[in-house]
C-alpha cells in the first residue's frame, strides 16, 4: 500500500508540471501541442482529419511492414493509413475541438457533420448506406424504410465506417505510387474498397454531433438548451439513431450492420443482399455501449421517450452478455440455429473499460450487484494488462495479451479508473487509492509512445507494436501516429468523459 500511495503522490506532482492549453476553460486543460497536431493532420482538400500520420523518414519501413498481410491487403492498409478517416476517429477529433471551444475550433468541428448530412464527399457521391441505390437492408420485411437517396433527408442509413478524407475514389499506393494491381478487388485500378456501415462508428458520429450541439447551445447557468431543432448536429443524430433503432434485435442489442455489408463491391454491383448477412447476424457489445451513450445524449436534449426505450433495450442486451462468474461482458452475440448466443471467443478489453466509463460504477453495481464495476476492471487488468517489473500496470492491450499496449484503449481504461476513483472516494479508501495508482502508473508510461513531431506538434502512437487484433484489423508500428490515441490522451488529461454531456 505504501508503494501505491507513493506512486500516486509522485504522479500528482508530475501532473502539476504538464503544460496546459491556454485556450481551455478552468475545467478542461491539456497539452496544446496535441491539439495543434490534430488540427495540422487534416486534408487540405476537405479539412477532414486523417486517422493516421507517419513521419516521412519512417514511411518506407512502415509501409513495407504492411506487406506481411499479403500484397493486396498491404496495399489496402496503406491506402487507409495514408488518406483514410475512420468516422469514429473523426468523432474523437470533433469532440476534442468541441471541448477546446472557440469559434475556429467549433467551425472545424462542424465540417464532418456537414459532409455527413450532405451525403457525399468529393468523388464518392454517396457515403450513406441504404436502399435502393447501394442496397443495404435494415428491415428485411420493408427494405425501403431506410434510404440511400441523399434527397430523402431524415430517412437515410448509416455512414460508411472508413472514408477517403481527401474525397478520392481512385487512389494510388503510397509506397510506390502504383495505380494498378493484379488481383485487386473488382478491377485492377486501385480504388477505395471499404464500404461497411458499422453501428459502433455511427454511434460515435452521434456522440460527436451531440457534444458539439451541447457546446453550442447549452446554457450551464440555467441548465437548459437554446432550441435549435434545425441544427445539422441534431438532424443528423436523429437520422442515424432512427436507423440504429430499426436494427435493434429482439434481445435488445443493435446489430453490427445492415444486410449487404460483407462485400467490397461498388454500388451498382450489389445485388444479392440476402447472402451477405454475417454482420447483420452479429451484435457487438462495444457498439451497444456506444449507442447507449448516444441515445442518452439524445434523450437528455430532446426528452423523447423513444431514446429512453432504446436505452432500456440495450440494458436487456447487456444483461444477456454479462458473464457473472468471470465478472466481465462477453464481446457480443450471434444468431445461429434460430436463436441468439453469446460470442465468447475473444476477450475485448474496450468492452470492459467503456462499460465503466459509459454506464458508471453506480449503475453497474445496481444492475449486477455491489462491487461489479470493480470486478470488471480487475478482469480487464488480468486479461489485458501490461506490467512493469515491479508489477505496476503500465497500459492495456486489445484482448488476452500482456505484451502490446494500445494507447487509445489505455486512455479508455484511465477514464474508467477515474470513474472508479470518484465512486470509491468516500466509502472505500483502498479501492480509491488502487484505482488512482493504476491510472497514474498508466499515464506516466504513455509518454514513451509520445512523439514530438516538431516544436509545436506532438502526437501519440496507435500502439506499441504491429500485430493482428482478433476483431478484424491490425495494430500498427509505433511510428504510426493516431488521432484516436491522441484524442483519448487529451480526454484523460482534461478529466473529460466523452460518453457524457458535461
Amino acid at each position: 500500500m505504501k508503494k501505491i500511495l507513493s506512486l500516486f503522490l509522485s504522479t500528482c506532482f508530475i501532473f502539476s508540471t504538464i503544460p496546459f492549453a491556454g485556450s481551455q476553460t478552468d475545467i478542461f486543460a491539456f497539452d496544446p501541442h496535441l491539439l495543434n497536431w490534430l488540427k495540422f493532420n487534416t486534408s487540405p482538400i476537405t479539412h477532414l482529419p486523417y486517422s493516421f500520420y507517419i513521419p516521412d523518414k519512417y514511411k518506407p519501413a512502415v509501409y513495407r511492414h504492411m506487406e506481411s498481410e499479403g500484397a493486396v491487403q498491404g496495399t489496402i492498409e496503406r491506402m487507409i493509413t495514408h488518406e483514410g478517416m475512420d468516422i469514429y476517429d473523426g468523432a474523437v477529433f470533433q469532440i476534442v475541438l468541441s471541448l477546446a471551444g472557440g469559434p475556429e475550433n467549433l467551425r472545424q468541428a462542424s465540417v464532418a457533420d456537414n459532409y455527413y448530412w450532405q451525403g457525399s464527399l468529393g468523388d464518392t457521391w454517396n457515403i450513406r448506406a441504404g436502399y435502393p441505390i447501394n442496397t443495404y437492408i435494415y428491415d428485411p420485411q420493408h427494405p425501403e424504410r431506410v434510404s440511400s437517396d441523399n434527397g430523402q433527408l431524415g430517412q437515410r442509413g448509416f455512414i460508411f465506417r472508413i472514408i477517403d478524407a481527401d474525397g478520392n475514389f481512385l487512389v494510388k499506393d503510397p509506397l510506390d505510387g502504383k495505380e494498378n494491381m493484379a488481383g485487386f478487388p473488382e478491377y485492377t485500378r486501385l480504388h477505395w474498397v471499404d464500404w461497411k456501415p458499422v453501428a459502433g462508428e455511427n454511434a460515435w458520429v452521434v456522440m460527436g454531433a451531440m457534444q458539439l450541439y451541447h457546446k453550442k447551445y447549452y446554457n450551464p447557468e440555467h441548465q437548459v438548451y437554446a432550441q435549435h431543432p434545425d441544427s445539422t448536429e441534431l438532424k443528423l443524430s436523429r437520422e442515424l439513431a432512427r436507423a440504429a433503432m430499426i436494427l435493434q434485435s429482439d434481445i435488445g442489442g443493435i446489430r453490427m450492420a445492415p444486410l449487404g455489408t460483407n462485400r467490397n463491391l461498388i454500388a451498382d454491383e450489389r445485388k444479392d443482399f440476402t447472402t451477405t448477412n454475417w454482420w447483420y447476424n452479429h451484435i457487438s457489445t462495444e457498439n451497444n455501449i456506444s449507442w447507449y451513450a448516444a441515445f442518452r445524449m439524445l434523450y437528455r436534449v430532446t426528452g423523447e421517450p423513444q431514446y429512453k426505450q432504446a436505452m432500456d433495450n440495450i440494458q436487456r442486451y447487456l444483461r444477456f452478455v454479462w458473464n457473472d462468474k468471470a465478472g466481465y461482458f462477453y464481446q457480443g452475440a450471434y444468431f445461429a440455429n434460430g436463436q441468439w448466443q453469446v460470442a465468447s471467443g475473444n476477450f475485448a478489453l474496450d468492452v470492459q473499460s467503456w462499460s465503466i466509463a459509459c454506464l458508471g460504477p453506480k449503475t453497474l453495481d445496481a444492475w449486477f450487484g455491489e462491487g461489479t464495476a470493480w470486478r470488471i476492471w480487475q478482469a480487464g487488468r488480468a486479461h489485458s494488462g501490461v506490467f512493469d517489473k515491479k508489477g505496476n500496470v503500465i497500459g492495456v492491450g486489445f484482448t488476452d495479451e500482456h505484451d502490446r499496449i494500445s494507447v487509445e484503449w489505455s486512455g479508455g481504461a484511465m477514464i474508467a479508473l477515474g470513474e472508479l476513483a470518484d465512486y470509491y472516494k468516500g466509502n472505500d479508501p483502498s479501492r480509491f487509492v488502487q484505482a488512482l495508482a493504476d491510472k497514474f502508473a498508466m499515464r506516466m508510461s504513455m509518454d514513451s509512445l509520445l512523439y514530438n513531431i516538431s516544436q509545436n506538434l506532438a502526437a501519440y502512437s496507435y500502439s506499441s507494436r504491429r500485430g493482428v487484433i482478433p476483431f478484424g484489423w491490425n495494430s500498427h508500428d509505433p511510428q504510426v501516429m493516431s488521432v484516436a490515441s491522441t484524442g483519448w490522451m487529451i480526454f484523460v488529461d482534461a478529466g473529460f468523459n466523452p460518453f457524457r454531456l458535461v
